[in-house]
């Protein structure tokens, strides 16, 4: 019996050395580098506060281009408009830079398969922080453009006068205009409310009178619009 329980210990003690043997032979794989799980945890540049937290104008373009959001470029691959494989449903309409007191607002004006996006966007860091978009939907394919902008005297606020052709080229052909203002911490629509601030009109048109802005709408008599201290237009002569 005392033989045996000796075999007995000594076959234990043959496979906890195989086991260590074994260990010592495959060792666990390494865990990744600290450096790099540090790099992942990088977060993106925080957009500054003076960049107010409202809603899209009109539309939600795309949900993740919504105010103090952060981007590394102005192109739509960039903006997350355009997919690294391209896409005709989103093309470019133009790109504009306005110069305020407190510094330059870039205008990305894109049109869509059946409507048109304007993002407005301050240099933050080594991209861009959002301010504020605004979109709108149409039955229709749409021409888009910039028209025209004013920026006041004390570099404040800037006005934007976007013109729109929807089914251009048909019997159901019209042109809307867009009239949108912006300060480089928000924007807004600065005549009418969604969905009436879609001028259907043949001509619009900004008048600056020395310090003052205008807006000409012209349908079949020319009415004007005096621009007021908040950045709206208000009925005047």
């Amino acid at each position: 019996m005392d033989r045996a329980w000796k075999l007995a210990w000594v076959l234990v003690l043959v496979c906890s050395g195989c086991a260590e043997l074994r260990a010592a032979l495959n060792p666990p794989p390494p865990s990744p580098p600290r450096v790099a799980q540090v790099q992942a945890r990088v977060p993106s540049p925080k957009c500054p506060e003076r960049i107010a937290l409202e809603e899209p104008l009109e539309a939600d373009l795309v949900r993740s281009l919504g105010p103090r959001s952060f981007v590394p470029g102005v192109s739509l691959t960039q903006l997350g408009l355009l997919g690294s494989s391209g896409s005709p449903e989103v093309r470019s309409s133009f790109q504009s830079q306005l110069t305020l007191a407190d510094g330059p607002v870039e205008l990305v004006g894109v049109t869509l398969q059946s409507g048109a996006g304007l993002v407005l966007l301050r240099p933050e860091a080594d991209g861009y922080c959002v301010v504020n978009t605004w979109s709108t939907w149409q039955s229709s394919d749409t021409q888009y453009t910039l028209d025209s902008t004013w920026t006041s005297p004390d570099g404040k606020l800037a006005i934007l006068l976007v013109k729109l052709v929807v089914a251009p080229g048909s019997e159901g052909e019209e042109t809307r205009w867009v009239v949108l203002g912006t300060d480089g911490g928000r924007a807004w629509i600065a005549l009418g409310k969604p969905p009436e601030h879609q001028l259907m009109v043949p001509s619009v048109r900004l008048e600056p009178k020395g310090k003052k802005l205008y807006l000409d709408v012209k349908l079949e008599r020319t009415s004007r619009f005096a621009l007021g201290k908040d950045g709206h237009f208000i009925t005047g002569q």
